[in-house]
């Protein structure tokens, strides 16, 4: 009798073929994990240097004074160090008159020659971090921080090797990015 050959594969191909790539998924995951974590961490730490330089940058233009600070409803100023709720930019034609932020905050056009929130942002997610020492930058016409030298650290949540950015602000104003190891 002759029998006919059936196509497809036998259970030990089939095993062999699970084994080869249950490995391969084991190595790739955890790098593929650590690479969204790093790519998460440099979008953020972006998101807050586009926010210093703004602030900067709205300074000299508007020949004013202008302000990012910590602030927890994108309205108003915290004066808590945590930013990782959110941020504000906006100008501040007078710091003497006390309005933290602004005066007509809800003024759908941010004129020239008033207090106005410029930028705002929700801040950080995936439980990252961000710690420093102050509650908000201020920068002066000329583009100078009235704050001095100033350093923040963004961190992710279950920090490791690289997973950590410094931003310092100069007291002229420029940022310098670091990406730094979590133990430092």
């Amino acid at each position: 009798m002759y029998m006919e050959r059936q196509n497809g594969f036998t259970l030990v191909e089939l095993l062999i073929t699970i084994v080869v790539v249950s490995v391969l998924l084991a190595t790739a995951v955890p790098s593929l994990m650590q690479f969204v974590k790093n790519n998460r961490l440099t979008g953020q730490t972006n998101d807050l240097v586009v926010a210093i330089q703004m602030a900067r940058s709205e300074a000299v233009k508007r020949g004013s004074n202008t302000v990012l600070c910590a602030s927890s409803d994108q309205a108003t100023c915290t004066d808590s160090t945590t930013w990782a709720s959110g941020w504000i930019v906006y100008s501040d034609f007078d710091p003497t008159d006390g309005d933290n932020p602004v005066t007509g905050a809800s003024a759908p056009l941010c004129e020239d020659s008033e207090d106005c929130i410029i930028r705002s942002s929700d801040g950080l997610s995936g439980g990252n971090t961000i710690t420093t020492s102050t509650s908000n930058l201020r920068f002066l016409p000329h583009g100078i921080a009235s704050n001095g030298n100033v350093t923040i650290s963004i961190k992710s949540k279950d920090c490791v090797t690289n997973q950590k950015r410094n931003i310092l602000i100069t007291a002229q104003g420029h940022t310098i990015v670091t990406t730094v190891d979590c133990s430092s």
